[in-house]
């Protein structure tokens, strides 16, 4: 009887124990007013977002402030072409600097020497060139550019001809030479191109030319025979193709 009486006490013991508990803890899903699940964080606490790091910016087309930086190279096809025509030589440097993910402003600088010399004459040939314009870039992904141009070419150059033999006819042989004149020609270009970064901030890039001569006075001893910049002048149009390597400067660099 005892022990009967002993568990009903220890029973009544764990009841005043556990339905407190249950009465302040509520039902399954219960939340009293004012309490969160949460840890105690208010629900309106900012949360901060880091800013878009500059240096991958560049890589955005439309994020504010988007600047590739300027680009400067050389044309590395004009000393290969030395090697298919020994009698020219002349370097290119060129460089690009962005308006927006879109437009480019180029400016191209170089000079060419030419010095032939061929059985009946000797024409000797060099003088510098100048070609501003703009690119049109139609690839708006990371730093790459595939797009179109125009160009304004200026080239300043002297020829002259230190000796011209002329074959025995009925007067007999004829040796001369023409003095050294200085000539200026301006021409328009079309441009196709590509650009397209290989390492970080080293480009690698080629682009075709079609060109058409403004005006062209002509030689009034000879026809023309090359111009620095534009190409064979013995017409009013010519044609090129280029290729280039380039190096962006920007201002992490």
């Amino acid at each position: 009887m005892m022990k009967r009486i002993s568990g009903f006490i220890i029973s009544i013991q764990i009841l005043l124990l556990v339905v407190p508990a249950l009465v302040i803890a509520g039902p399954p899903g219960y939340m009293p007013a004012g309490q969160t699940d949460t840890l105690d964080v208010p629900a309106a606490m900012p949360v901060d977002i880091p800013d878009v790091p500059a240096a991958m910016q560049s890589d955005i087309p439309d994020a504010p402030g988007y600047f590739p930086g300027l680009r400067i190279g050389v044309n590395v096809s004009r000393p290969i072409w030395t090697f298919a025509d020994p009698a020219r030589f002349g370097l290119e440097a060129v460089a690009d600097f962005n308006m927006g993910p879109e437009y480019f402003v180029v400016a191209e600088s170089g000079f060419s020497i030419r010095d032939l010399n061929e059985p009946d004459y000797q024409l000797k040939e060099s003088g510098m060139f100048l070609r501003f314009g703009a690119d049109r870039n139609f690839y708006k992904q990371f730093n790459d550019v595939v797009g179109v141009g125009a160009r304004l070419g200026f080239a300043l150059f002297t020829r002259g001809a230190p000796l011209i033999s002329l074959e025995p006819g009925y007067w007999g042989d004829y040796k001369g030479s023409l003095p050294e004149d200085t000539f200026l020609r301006l021409w328009l270009e079309v441009v196709l191109l590509l650009k397209t970064e290989v390492f970080s901030n080293v480009f690698m890039g080629w682009n075709l030319r079609g060109k058409l001569l403004l005006f062209d006075k002509g030689d009034k001893y000879m026809s023309e025979r090359y111009i620095p910049g534009f190409g064979t002048g013995t017409g009013n149009s010519a044609a090129g193709f280029d290729f280039y390597i380039y190096y962006r400067i920007t201002a992490g660099n």
